[in-house]
C-alpha cells in the first residue's frame, strides 16, 4: 500500500486501485464504459473479473443476471440513479469471490448489511448512502477480510461505533453524515489497527480533535476532506 494524494491506494492483484473519494482509478484497458451486457459476457467467458459502471443505473431486478458469475471479485455502481435496496445487496452477497462493492443511489438498511456480512473474500465495502443502524454496522464485524469501509449513516451513533474494535482486520474507515460526538471520537481513537480515518459530517469539538491528534499523532485524518488545524501532518501533506 503507498499513498497518492489524500488516501492510501490498495491494489488488488495489480488491478483495483482506490483513490481519496473511494473511487476507483480504472486500469489501462478500460478508457471506456462497456455495456452492462459486454461486461457481463466478459466475466462469464473468463476474460474479465469486474463490472463498473457509470453512466447505467441498476435496479434489483438487473442483479439476476449476475447469478453464476463466481469469478467475479469487483462490482462499482456508480450511478446516482441506481434504484437498488436490501433485496438487491442480498442478491450480491451471492458472489462467492467478491472482494470489492461500491454502490452509489439505491436505498440500504441493515438488512442488506447483514447479507454483506456474510461475503468472506470481501475487502473494501463503499455504501456511501445508508439508513443503517448499529445492528447493521456491528453485522459487518462478521467479515474476516474487511480492510477498507466507506458508509454513510446518520443512524449510527456512538453505541454502535463501539462494535468497530471487533473488525478482525480493518484499517481504514470513512464515516459519511455519521454524527461522531467527542465519545464517539473518543471510541475511534482506541482502535489500535486504524491507519486512515475520514470524517464527513461529524460532530466531534476541537478539543476531542486535539486530544484524537495527541494519542494518534501518524493516523491519517481528514475531515470533511482537509486536515484539521490540530492535525500534525496538515502542513506537510498534500490536499
Amino acid at each position: 500500500m503507498v499513498a497518492i494524494g489524500c488516501w492510501p491506494v490498495l491494489t488488488i492483484a495489480g488491478v483495483l486501485q482506490i483513490g481519496c473519494n473511494g473511487r476507483s482509478r480504472p486500469s489501462s484497458d478500460a478508457a471506456h464504459e462497456r455495456s452492462f451486457d459486454e461486461q457481463i459476457a466478459a466475466v462469464r467467458n473468463g476474460a474479465g473479473d469486474r463490472i463498473e459502471l457509470e453512466s447505467q443505473g441498476l435496479g434489483d431486478a438487473d442483479l439476476d443476471r449476475l447469478a453464476g458469475l463466481d469469478n467475479l471479485r469487483v462490482v462499482l455502481l456508480d450511478n446516482a440513479a441506481n434504484s437498488l435496496s436490501d433485496a438487491g445487496l442480498e442478491k450480491l452477497a451471492r458472489l462467492p469471490k467478491l472482494q470489492h462493492l461500491r454502490v452509489r443511489g439505491g436505498d440500504f438498511g441493515d438488512r442488506g448489511l447483514a447479507a454483506l456480512a456474510g461475503c468472506r473474500e470481501l475487502q473494501i465495502l463503499n455504501l456511501p448512502v445508508t439508513h443503517a443502524t448499529d445492528a447493521g454496522l456491528a453485522q459487518l464485524s462478521r467479515l474476516p477480510k474487511l480492510v477498507q469501509l466507506r458508509i454513510g449513516s446518520p443512524t449510527i451513533t456512538t453505541a454502535g461505533l463501539q462494535s468497530l474494535e471487533q473488525f478482525p482486520e480493518l484499517r481504514r474507515l470513512h464515516l459519511i453524515d455519521v454524527p461522531v460526538s467527542d465519545a464517539g471520537l473518543a471510541v475511534l481513537q482506541q482502535l489500535p489497527q486504524l491507519e486512515s480515518l475520514y470524517l464527513d459530517g461529524a460532530r466531534a469539538s476541537d478539543s476531542a480533535y486535539a486530544a484524537l491528534f495527541r494519542a494518534r499523532p501518524t493516523l491519517h485524518v481528514h475531515i470533511n476532506q482537509s486536515h484539521h488545524d490540530h492535525d500534525p501532518q496538515h502542513q506537510t501533506h498534500a490536499h
